[in-house]
């Protein structure tokens, strides 16, 4: 068993969608988001957020978001990481921006659909390999949005933060 700095279970942790909120609001700014069942609670709590069809399509936007002097966060599931991570690496890895990413690690869990199952086995590896640093819920509990936000945006790089199926109020 892994414990929190409170004494909790990190493995047992879960927030609510307006725990979340009220936490990624205190950080970021400018909200953007490709649906995903994960962030649904989630997102009617946001006060202001953009929509995009696809994951790359939402990081031109959140780039455009940051050059305007904004703090983005991006939440999009796992699988959306093939889509986007040629617009990452091409506009803020390139040129030294922060960015929240927060990632919907499907897969992982063995109950999940099968459609899952490859994303969750290759997202943490794909992320490591293209340098992007990531901070999981499952190890540091909501402390670690915090501190993915801290690193995203006084270090000015892409910080990775992954929450499973369960972790949030769906």
């Amino acid at each position: 068993m892994r414990l929190d700095e409170k004494g909790r279970d990190l493995f047992d942790l879960k927030m609510s969608s307006a725990e979340f909120t009220k936490d990624i609001e205190s950080q970021c700014n400018w909200f953007g988001c490709v649906p995903d069942s994960v962030f649904k609670q989630v997102l009617p709590k946001l006060k202001h957020w953009h929509l995009a069809p696809r994951e790359n399509h939402l990081i031109g936007m959140a780039f455009g978001a940051k050059l305007a002097g904004q703090k983005p966060a991006v939440l999009i599931q796992n699988s959306g990481i093939g889509l986007c991570l040629d617009a990452l690496l091409g506009t803020f890895c390139l040129y030294n921006q922060g960015l929240l990413l927060v990632i919907s690690n499907r897969g992982v869990l063995q109950w999940e659909e099968i459609q899952h199952q490859d994303w969750g086995d290759i997202t943490e590896p794909l992320l490591s390999v293209s340098k992007i640093k990531i901070i999981s819920f499952d190890e540091e509990g909501i402390d670690g949005l915090n501190r993915a936000a801290k690193m995203a945006f006084e270090n000015n790089e892409v910080v990775a933060f992954t929450i499973q199926r369960g972790n949030l109020d769906e």
